[in-house]
């Protein structure tokens, strides 16, 4: 009986730890959450010294504390200290499986990432090329995980402007992709792109006309000709058109790019002002400059309304702060930004809602600093662009 009862208390007793231990990582995600990782920090710590006196120190349920605590570090930029850490749960995971298998690759994936932050660069390759290893000797060389690896080592590698070896292993992703899906698959498409860009990178344009078409091929195929998504993959041949003088066609492609981001977006939207400059700049190569107007002063007023919402905000937050100058100066900036910046010809009112929003601010602004007369004024100019 003696015995049952201490067994007993020493299951509640561990219930009670693991309890504890699970209060503290909640409370350590809330911190995180909002990016209080200093004082995520001890919590963490608390929790990975508990469970290595419940478990002992080489113990597998170790890690999920290790990970917790490293990821803080790198978020604080404590990197050689989060190296340490990943290095003991890649330790643990490969000591408790016998050897290196697939349990690892997140490991090996999170120390190729930190050691591109420290600039430690053939060291995160050392990582990405055991993660190719490791996925060919557990599931062969058409594997749709190795797709995804081959195709992140290559954009290391383009980001390292080594294209020679970026090359062969997005071209062993699409091998892999086309074997697997077939030669339609939209993951294709993001593949495709990069090996295009190695080309484009290299300023061997030619070579990459065949990737871009092939990809806006996809997407027509798995979404219809005029969806969004055909977009950018228009915008980027149309692009290569461009570098190439080959204004003609990327106007074509611009053209069309722009009428499925107009279908798409409201009139309004200050993303369509990119697209705008886009054909605009094709034109004004080919000496159509009264084409070219209208859509530069398009994009113009659409930068101007997204630079006054922007402004407004500030202000009205400051405002909240107490800090009415500063407030002010903000309105300010907005109002004579609206005088400098041209609107499109023909705008109405509710093209104006932004302007008119922002002056309605500031006159209250003007108000509440007892300065009537010049409140006055703004509230005259808001109701000539109501009216």
């Amino acid at each position: 009986m003696q015995r049952l009862v201490a067994l007993l208390l020493l299951v509640c007793a561990a219930a009670g730890a693991q309890d504890g231990q699970a209060q503290l990582r909640d409370r350590a995600a809330a911190l995180v959450a909002v990016g209080k990782y200093a004082e995520a920090e001890p919590l963490l710590t608390r929790v990975l010294k508990l469970r290595e006196e419940d478990a002992g120190t080489e113990h597998i349920s170790l890690v999920p504390a290790i990970e917790e605590l490293a990821s803080v570090y790198r978020a604080q930029g404590r990197n050689a200290e989060a190296e340490l850490l990943y290095q003991r749960s890649l330790t643990l995971k490969t000591k408790a499986a016998g050897g290196e298998g697939l349990e690892i690759i997140p490991d090996l994936k999170q120390l190729g990432g930190l050691y591109v932050a420290m600039g430690r660069f053939p060291d995160a390759e050392r990582q990405y090329m055991k993660i190719v290893s490791i996925r060919i000797n557990a599931k062969g060389t058409e594997d749709l995980d190795l797709a995804k690896d081959c195709t992140e080592l290559a954009a290391f590698y383009i980001n390292q402007k080594r294209f020679a070896v970026a090359e062969p292993n997005l071209r062993r992703a699409i091998d892999i992709y086309q074997k697997q899906l077939g030669q339609e698959d939209p993951q294709l498409v993001p593949v495709l792109d990069s090996l295009a860009t190695v080309f484009i990178e290299q300023k061997n344009y030619p070579p990459a006309e065949s990737p871009l078409r092939r990809a806006i091929s996809i997407q027509e195929r798995a979404n219809g000709p005029n969806h969004v998504k055909v977009a950018p993959r228009l915008d980027r041949l149309a692009m290569l058109f461009y570098l190439e003088k080959r204004y003609a066609d990327s106007e074509v492609l611009y053209r069309r790019s722009l009428g499925i981001w107009e279908s798409s977006m409201e009139p309004d939207n200050p993303d369509l002002a990119s697209s705008l400059d886009n054909l605009g700049v094709v034109l004004v190569s080919q000496d159509k400059f009264e084409e070219a107007e209208p859509l530069y002063r398009r994009s113009l007023a659409l930068r101007e309304k997204s630079a006054i919402a922007s402004l407004n905000n500030l202000g009205m937050v400051l405002e909240g702060k107490g800090q009415n100058i500063a407030s002010e100066r903000q309105y300010k900036l907005a109002v004579t930004l609206a005088d400098r910046v041209p609107t499109v010809p023909g705008s109405s009112a509710s093209d104006n809602a932004i302007l008119v929003k922002m002056l309605q601010n500031y006159a209250a602004l003007l108000r509440k600093l007892k300065r009537d007369a010049e409140a006055k004024r703004v509230e005259e100019r808001v109701k000539a662009l109501t009216k």
